[in-house]
């Protein structure tokens, strides 16, 4: 039974028990007033009636009991209602009142209780005919009147019955489909739930392969931005370039991927902060002049004077949009030219309405293929055969972005002529000046170059970038050109001292033009130069080329790459301001003065992520301890968290994670006392949400930006407020007084700047150098007696770059001369040249042998007890960190040789540590064994 009927025949129940008892003083009223019978007797009547069907309702509420005697009951009022009124006019009119509480019955919805009901009032009739006749009819009784009352009883009872069933069904119809609904509820929560579950499942599958590929990449990133600091020839800065840009663009991709699953989930959330809009166009126009410059095509720029010079907003987005659009237009056309125009079409308050549109001249879109082209993974092209690659998520990822800022983005195209795609956003102005370019030494103000390039875009490009830096710049687009504007500024005693030539240029080029430059008698002295180039240029290059390039820049153009090669190649001059090491490696980023010297915990399980994040760290002017996973954090953190001023967290760990470190950490100290800042390969935001919740300072994805992560540390480090001057950390820095002032044959100054101003750096170069190659003679010898001719070709060439490096360049070149003949396998002269450089190194080894420190062999002697079950641990980790070959291994000897009381002169003089600044771990792993530092060291210092 449906249970809506079961709850309106239970409201029913109720309400006929206060009708029925509702009757008993109308009875005793009509008894009164009619005088039929006394008033009490009357009463007592209507009364029994109400209390049988009170006392079936109050046992068995509606079952089928309750609503039989509820008919009869209710048959029996107007009956008796028909005795009280015997002789009264109205008598007659009480026969209405059987139709009335008839009728009542069908809110039993129960066919049998309407029956009932008939049948009662039938028989009612036929016994007052036969009993007393003349209650019913006072004239006569009459059979035939009684039999049309039966009738009509009997079509209403019909009439109800027929009502009740209508009311039934549709009461059940109605549950049918309550039940269906709740079904189809239940169903479609199920696949909510299973829509979630799976989204979810999705989003922890992305972010797990992000963090797998952001781990590699890191890596990449990391290692070549540490070698790009260090000494490099041409052809291996050229391979650490392309080795960075590979890594670069596969980040560019994963950073796709995610941002297209982010604006799936409505989860992408926009920065804002000032930006230059001019700088920024430039900067993606310039990721793209080369390919449009193979291509032959023309961009033009054409931007409205009344936009504001600098704006709030998501740069990163916007040139991610600005990019998309523009590659497109570039790789769909063949010819022509691409158009980019930049208005403003409206501004109200500070924001202001930006309106973009980039036109090219390529293959056009017919209107079934515009329809298409903003959803994913879908191209104009998308046949196995197609010409152009892509994933298909550039332009749905434009559009979230757009609309984002408030704009729209919409495309205008017909096949074969081109199309034109227009978007507007919304960004506010701002009042802020225009953040400069990185800061150059004096030596590049007035500076003279000649610009060679055919590409127009590049050299105005060029132009822009040394214009800012106070440098003169004249442009050609020719090798001709060239020569001839080096011979007339030659002519005029004004020469060029730099010139920047493209390599690939029709007619003469670059390499071409360097050939005549040389060859050129007008010329007298040549300018430096250095070779720009998008392509491979490692097999064009002769030993010869090489010499006379100072360097090789890769297009598209970087600024801080440019500014770095020329702070390397024109140095301040010595004694004037820009000649401090600070200066010449201001570069590189480092913290404050002020908060250099503190310690950090890095927390890191990944051995080369954390290798790079000690190097970068160190850099930056602070010193590292380092945790493999949270637990070991959390020990470490309990033992002497005091001296940590910051904890640089990785979140996904073996043992103990991050996210649960840091809750730890935080039960003893708050993000106030110590700071710690997420390293996570996890680019989400519900990421960044978890780290915060957990108690995290701040979060840094990867792969790390050095100069995100400096300018984060000093965010959040503390100067210290009192420092204590006998406990104070060197800064990481090196002192000038770690190098003489002059030691030839080697340039001290150009040493300095090629590593970047560290005189502890150069110091130790160069006496590896000494210990290399002292004997380099003798080894080149017995190889070539050997016929070993592959091997001393890479001993020369070694020797070549590692002298080069520390600028002697009369051995660089006889090794080099030794290296090409050796290369042609032609021996002829060899051994000669081999004594000519054997006679020539020997004065840079013995200058190289005054820098080494006088160490016996025995351990120094330290200068404080220690606590020797403290410093056998940290020897312990010491052993396993060389072990694992780690450039924690040098922190690591640091770390023991100040448990030990060694001196920080003798900790740099000591044969381990000098070991593990060659990185050579078998020697430092040897000289372990054999009782460097011993353990005779402990009991002398805490003796």
């Amino acid at each position: 039974m449906n249970a809506e009927v079961n709850r309106l025949r239970a409201r029913f129940g109720g309400l006929l028990t206060w009708l029925l008892w509702a009757h008993v003083p109308l009875f005793g009223a009509a008894a009164a007033w009619n005088d039929a019978m006394p008033v009490g007797t009357a009463m007592t009547i209507g009364a029994i009636l109400a209390a049988i069907y009170h006392m079936a309702w109050l046992r068995y509420g509606i079952a089928p009991l309750t609503r039989y005697l509820a008919s009869i009951v209710l048959i029996g009022e107007p009956a008796f209602l028909l005795v009280l009124f015997t002789g009264h006019p109205w008598q007659m009119d009480m026969h209405m009142y059987f139709f009335a509480v008839m009728a009542l019955n069908i809110a039993w919805f129960d066919r049998v209780a309407l029956i009932l009901a008939a049948t009662a009032t039938a028989l009612h009739h036929l016994v007052l005919l036969y009993v007393l006749p003349f209650m019913v009819f006072p004239g006569e009784g009459n059979l035939a009147r009684v039999a049309l009352h039966a009738v009509i009883v009997v079509f209403q009872m019909l009439v109800l019955i027929w009502v009740s069933d209508k009311i039934r069904m549709a009461f059940d119809r109605i549950g049918l489909m309550s039940d269906e609904l709740v079904l189809k509820s239940i169903a479609l929560e199920d696949r909510n739930r299973a829509v979630e579950e799976s989204s979810h499942a999705k989003s922890m599958f992305l972010a797990n392969v992000s963090h797998e590929i952001r781990t590699p990449i890191n890596a990449i990133l990391g290692f070549s931005h540490l070698l790009q600091r260090s000494p490099l020839d041409p052809q291996q800065r050229d391979y650490i370039g392309k080795l960075n840009s590979a890594g670069v663009s596969l980040l560019r991709l994963i950073n796709d991927i995610l941002d297209f699953s982010k604006n799936e989930a409505g989860k992408l959330l926009l920065e804002s902060h000032d930006f230059d809009l001019r700088a920024a166009i430039a900067s993606q126009i310039q990721l793209v002049a080369e390919s449009a410059h193979a291509k032959r095509l023309v961009i033009d720029l054409q931007i409205d004077e009344n936009i504001p010079q600098v704006l709030i907003g998501d740069e990163l987005r916007l040139n991610q949009v600005i990019l998309n659009l523009l590659s497109n237009a570039v790789k769909f056309t063949e010819k022509g030219d691409v158009t980019i125009r930049v208005q403003m079409t409206g501004k109200s308050g500070g924001d202001a309405q930006i309106e973009f549109s980039i036109r090219d001249s390529g293959i056009g879109m017919t209107p079934q293929q515009q329809e298409n082209l903003f959803t994913s993974f879908t191209q104009a092209d998308s046949s196995t055969t197609r010409r152009f690659g892509g994933t298909g998520l550039g332009l749905v990822i434009s559009k979230q972005i757009v609309e984002q800022m408030g704009g729209w983005i919409r495309v205008n195209s017909t096949p074969d002529l081109g199309s034109e795609f227009s978007f507007m956003v919304r960004l506010k102005a701002s009042c802020a000046p225009v953040q400069p370019l990185p800061g150059t030494n004096s030596c590049l103000n007035g500076l003279k170059v000649l610009v060679v390039d055919d590409n127009p875009m590049s050299r105005d490009i060029i132009h822009a970038i040394l214009a800012r830096w106070d440098a003169q710049a004249d442009l050609v687009s020719s090798g001709p050109e060239a020569l001839s504007m080096l011979e007339s500024r030659a002519k005029d005693g004004r020469p060029y001292d730099l010139v920047l030539l493209d390599w690939r240029m029709p007619g003469m080029d670059g390499l071409e033009t360097l050939h005549e430059m040389q060859e050129n008698i007008c010329l007298d002295r040549l300018p430096v130069t250095v070779m720009i180039t998008a392509y491979g240029i490692d097999e064009a290059l002769s030993d010869r080329d090489r010499r006379a390039i100072s360097a090789v820049l890769r297009k598209p153009v970087d600024p801080q790459n440019l500014l770095d090669i020329l702070h390397q190649l024109f140095p301040a001059r010595a004694g004037s301001p820009g000649a401090t090491p600070d200066r010449i490696s201001a570069t590189i980023p480092r913290l404050r003065d002020d908060l250099r010297g503190q310690r950090v915990l890095l927390v890191e399980d990944n051995a080369i992520n954390r290798e790079i994040a000690v190097e970068l760290l160190m850099d930056a002017g602070v010193q590292v301890d380092c945790a493999e996973d949270g637990l070991q954090a959390c020990q470490k953190v309990l033992r002497g968290g005091a001296g940590y001023a910051a904890i640089l967290m990785d979140v996904q760990m073996p043992q103990m994670d991050g996210i649960e470190a840091t809750r730890q950490i935080r039960m003893t100290r708050s993000a106030e006392d110590l700071p710690i800042i997420a390293l996570t390969a996890h680019a989400y935001e519900e990421e960044r949400q978890r780290c915060f919740a957990a108690g995290m300072n701040d979060h840094i994805c990867k792969p790390v930006d050095p100069r995100l992560l400096v300018e984060t540390l000093q965010r959040w480090l503390k100067a210290p407020v009192t420092p204590d001057a006998g406990g104070q950390v060197p800064s990481a820095t090196p002192s000038a007084g770690d190098l003489p002032d002059e030691l030839p044959p080697f340039d001290l100054p150009s040493i300095l700047r090629r590593v970047n101003g560290k005189p502890g750096l150069a110091r130790r170069l160069i006496v590896n150098f000494a210990e290399t190659y002292a004997k380099v003679g003798e080894d080149l010898s017995a190889l070539l007696h050997e016929q070993r001719v592959e091997d001393a070709g890479r001993l020369a060439h070694s020797l070549k770059s590692v002298a080069g490096s520390l600028e002697l360049s009369k051995v660089s070149d006889l090794a080099a001369r030794i290296e090409a003949k050796l290369a042609q396998n032609e021996l002829f002269g060899v051994l000669q040249l081999v004594e000519s450089l054997a006679i020539e190194i020997a004065p840079a080894i013995a200058a190289a042998d005054g820098l080494r420190p006088s160490t016996s062999l025995q351990p120094p002697h330290a200068e404080k007890p220690c606590d020797p079950a403290e410093a056998r641990a940290m020897f312990e980790e010491l052993c396993r960190q060389i072990a694992r070959r780690s450039l924690s291994a040098r922190q690591g000897f640091r770390d023991y040789a100040k448990a030990t009381g060694l001196s920080p002169e003798s900790c740099v003089a000591h044969p381990v540590m000098q070991a593990l600044d060659r990185l050579d771990y078998d020697t430092a792993a040897r000289l372990l064994r054999a009782g460097y530092p011993s353990q005779d060291a402990i009991a002398v210092a805490s003796a």
